[in-house]
């Protein structure tokens, strides 16, 4: 009997998998609160707004990782849900987003890193990984982190605290 190679072996499951993983997508979705009102952001809310493509390398427990993620930038979706509006001066500054995984794995951004006025973290949810759709839901990827334990995935919840 003749096996496939790798290579031939992974574009034949991508093509197999891609309408399964299309759908999961579609339907994959996250809370943002904290805001004037609860959002629901989904694949079609993130990819409306403007996208970012970066080379992100960090080291995880299994070795260096190296990947191109296109996706929105994190201060664009805060920015979005309004919840920034209206605050005196500086009081962002005091603000926290506490993202949550599947798995309740939280990681938390001082409003100051992501502004582009102060930090300007380059931390952006994937949507894309090396040009295909993120296997494991929304993946937060933040350029110039040493290690990835930032890069949070499955998130089912944003909140600005």
């Amino acid at each position: 009997m003749k096996f496939l190679r790798p290579a031939a072996f992974a574009a034949l499951l991508v093509i197999v998998a891609a309408p399964a993983l299309a759908q999961l997508r579609q339907a994959a979705t996250f809370e943002f609160v904290g805001g004037p009102t609860p959002l629901t952001m989904s694949l079609e809310t993130l990819s409306a707004l403007p996208q970012v493509e970066q080379e992100i390398t960090f080291k995880t427990s299994k070795g260096t990782s190296t990947a191109r993620y296109k996706g929105p930038l994190l201060w664009d979706i805060v920015k979005s849900s309004k919840t920034l509006d209206n605050l005196e001066r500086n009081k962002e500054l005091a603000k926290t987003l506490l993202v949550t995984a599947t798995d309740g794995y939280e990681i938390a951004f001082s409003i100051g890193e992501l502004s582009p006025e102060f930090g300007n973290a380059t931390a952006l949810v994937a949507l894309e990984t090396n040009g295909l759709p993120v296997p494991e839901g929304f993946r937060i990827v933040v350029q110039g982190d040493k290690r990835g334990a930032r890069a949070i995935h499955n998130i089912v919840k944003m909140e600005i605290r």
